[in-house]
């Protein structure tokens, strides 16, 4: 009797563990599933939010008058400084911040080349600074100074450039802006950041854009994020100007083209003139 009992003790004891085993296993599991769905929902919240970042209209248009003007620092209180400096710098000095004080943008960007060139790096800080304030209206003149040797100037020609793009509500306008900045950057995660403007305009010059980059003669690593970012808008990868120019006749579809019934994409890209 005494090892019957101890015989059903055991097998007791073994159902229940292999049921405990069970249940350990299945609650597992079923945290890693809430764990995965949880990611995933994150994850779609942060990618909805960005598609309706991205297709958000921005509020172009912003006069340079709604943004505080900077002080342009030459370092004009420095006696030692200012002796160091040419007859020629400190005239273009004073220039530039009497085309701030004055609001005159022709003549800041007519000072901007001789800026770009200067050795002082006071006066290429204080050039960005001033374009900069006039918004998309100097953003031409802005970009060649993305190259700037000095860190700190770079960086600065990169956050007024970003701001300054706000400013051009027109797309055909500030992607032609976006294909020299590419053109003149190879930091990855700059590229990146300018490459997102191609993304939620439309395709057709979005392609036609990324054909110029890809085929001009810019840095390769701006090449390289053109092409990747050609794949992304187009879905295909980039094998050449031939075959992208065919992707716009036969795949591009105007987003007009639901006015239009059911024109087919190679009859919808005749009537914008491919």
């Amino acid at each position: 009797m005494k090892i019957r009992i101890f015989a059903i003790c055991v097998l007791c004891a073994v159902v229940a563990l292999v049921g405990l085993t069970s249940w350990f296993k299945t609650d597992n599991r079923s945290r890693r599933e809430d764990a995965a769905e949880r990611s995933a929902s994150k994850t779609n919240a942060r990618i909805a939010e960005a598609k309706i970042q991205l297709h958000t209209p921005t509020t172009h248009g912003t006069t340079p008058h709604s943004k505080t003007k900077p002080i342009l620092d030459f370092g004009a209180d420095d006696d030692e400084t200012d002796d160091d400096w040419t007859p020629a710098e400190k005239l273009l000095a004073e220039r530039i911040e009497k085309a701030l004080d004055d609001e005159n943008v022709d003549e800041a960007i007519a000072c901007a080349g001789a800026a770009l060139k200067c050795e002082k790096v006071e006066i290429r800080d204080s050039m960005v600074n001033a374009l900069g304030w006039f918004g998309g209206k100097a953003l031409p003149e802005l970009v060649p100074f993305l190259a700037d040797p000095d860190e700190d100037v770079h960086e600065n020609a990169k956050s007024q450039i970003s701001m300054a793009l706000s400013d051009i509500g027109n797309d055909t306008e500030r992607i032609g802006i976006v294909e020299k900045i590419i053109g003149v950057i190879n930091d990855e995660d700059e590229l990146e950041d300018f490459a997102n403007e191609y993304i939620g305009i439309d395709e057709k010059l979005a392609v036609e854009s990324l054909i110029r980059v890809i085929t001009s003669k810019g840095s390769s690593e701006g090449v390289a994020k053109a092409k990747e970012t050609y794949e992304f808008v187009t879905g295909d990868e980039w094998s050449g100007e031939k075959d992208a120019l065919r992707w716009i006749a036969e795949e591009y579809e105007s987003p007009d083209a639901g006015d239009l019934g059911t024109q087919s994409p190679a009859a919808s890209s005749d009537s914008v003139g491919m």
